[in-house]
């Protein structure tokens, strides 16, 4: 009976060093889990942190610079559009004063654009600016109207310089506007509107509500394009204020916001 119980209680012994070996694998592997997900947590956070010079840190969600869909997506003469087609599938017609010869089409602007251009456009009209939206969403074949009617008033080369060819243009992304007087007298689409109240209201403030001026008097050199004071981009409000703090154009910021 004696070798017997010992046998038995060796097995009761060898039954719970297993036991307690399992469940110590199962809280092992549970911390491994946790340490795993805290790991890749730490990896999302460090990839969505984007640091721009003057140690400006873009916190969020990170986009890509080449979907045209996307809130950071760079358009311009280096980096057209891939497919000329595009149209965005959110447009609306934001509640904002408007010029009322443009089609629906031209009023337009993106859903996530919209309500950021009522509350500026509503804060200018608080502090004495009367601005409209003077054109929005332009298609491909809109754009190509345009050029062609400036490259036959001004030539080619000159009309390059302030319009641009058709599916280089940050107005089919929805994400662009053109801002002016309500009066349209005033300096309308003209590098003078940069001097008037409105303008300077505009170019000190619009990143607060996540726009850039994306053609800057002393970048002409880097955007290709003239000075343009009434041409805003909606980036939303994080990319704008790090843009603001850094002083670079949007085109500067693309190998930073590629990392």
């Amino acid at each position: 009976m004696y070798a017997i119980a010992m046998k038995l209680q060796k097995k009761g012994l060898v039954l719970l060093v297993v036991i307690a070996a399992v469940a110590g694998a199962i809280v092992w592997s549970q911390k491994d889990t946790k340490n795993t997900h805290e790991v890749k947590i730490k990896e999302v956070n460090k990839q969505s942190q984007v640091k721009l010079p003057g140690s400006t840190i873009v916190k969020g969600e990170s986009h890509s610079t080449i979907d045209p869909t996307s809130l950071w997506v760079v358009v311009s003469k280096k980096y057209p559009l891939s497919d000329k087609g595009y149209r965005p599938t959110d447009l609306v017609l934001p509640k904002v004063a408007e010029r009322a010869d443009k089609s629906d089409d031209e009023k337009s602007v993106r859903l996530s654009m919209a309500p950021a251009l009522e509350q500026m456009l509503g804060d200018a009209g608080a502090a004495g600016h009367k601005l409209m939206l003077a054109s929005g969403f332009r298609t491909y074949e809109q754009q190509q109207i345009y050029f062609d009617s400036y490259t036959a008033q001004f030539g080619r080369e000159a009309a390059n310089k302030f319009s641009a060819l058709p599916g280089e243009s940050e107005h089919q992304t929805g994400l662009a506007l053109d801002i002016a007087y309500q009066d349209m007298h005033d300096c309308y689409l003209d590098v003078c509107f940069g001097e008037r109240p409105a303008g300077r209201w505009l170019a000190a403030n619009a990143y607060k509500y996540g726009f850039t001026l994306r053609y800057p008097a002393d970048k002409t050199a880097i955007t290709q394009y003239q000075y343009e004071p009434w041409h805003f981009r909606f980036v939303g409000k994080e990319l704008a204020l790090a843009l603001h703090k850094s002083g670079l154009t949007l085109d500067e910021a693309k190998p930073y916001l590629d990392r």
